[in-house]
């Protein structure tokens, strides 16, 4: 995410389109290739229609469904980064109009913002820091996801300026035990 203040009161957050443009490459060259070994494509008998091939294939292993149809559960994530690289995302944080745009789309005002949250996560090998506005009524706004915990925590203090809310940190030793514990 690249961060600019064209004013003072103004805090600009762009999504990198490029990144989306070279993850959607690697998905179509993964999934290609899944599908290619998955459904041995390159067996293909001469003669033989590919789409008849693909029946004949799942009906002699019919536990292949559920290697065909996974790659389903990630469309979401696909048609998202499609637009963000078609499109583009943008956040501004505009303290002369006090409020919090989108692709130039009000999202929320100022006065709405009860607290920005900032949440690690880790995974077996890795961490995960996501910034998000907590507004008064409960409902988040995701700002940024990131696995550099000091990037995340001075893009939370400059949007925390702008705005004028406090920055709470959720680690996962204070979420133990079901209780949520928040650290200032």
């Amino acid at each position: 995410m690249r961060v600019s203040r064209p004013g003072s009161q103004i805090l600009v957050l762009t999504e990198c389109r490029l990144s989306h443009i070279r993850n959607l490459a690697m998905c179509l060259v993964f999934y290609a290739y899944w599908y290619y070994a998955l459904l041995d494509l390159g067996k293909l008998p001469d003669g033989v229609h590919p789409f008849d091939h693909l029946l004949d294939r799942l009906s002699a292993e019919p536990f292949l469904w559920l290697f065909v149809l996974g790659p389903l559960l990630f469309v979401g994530d696909i048609v998202e980064s499609f637009m963000i690289a078609v499109v583009g995302e943008e956040f501004t944080f505009n303290g002369m109009t006090r409020t919090v745009l989108k692709n130039q789309k009000r999202l929320a005002g100022f006065d709405e913002i009860a607290y920005l949250q900032i949440r690690t996560i880790r995974g077996a090998e890795d961490e995960e820091h996501i910034l998000t506005a907590v507004l008064q009524t409960g409902n988040k706004i995701e700002i940024d996801t990131s696995s550099n915990a000091s990037d995340i925590i001075a893009l939370a203090d400059d949007v925390a300026d702008i705005v004028g809310v406090k920055v709470i940190r959720l680690s996962p030793e204070k979420r133990k035990g079901g209780r949520i514990g928040f650290e200032l």
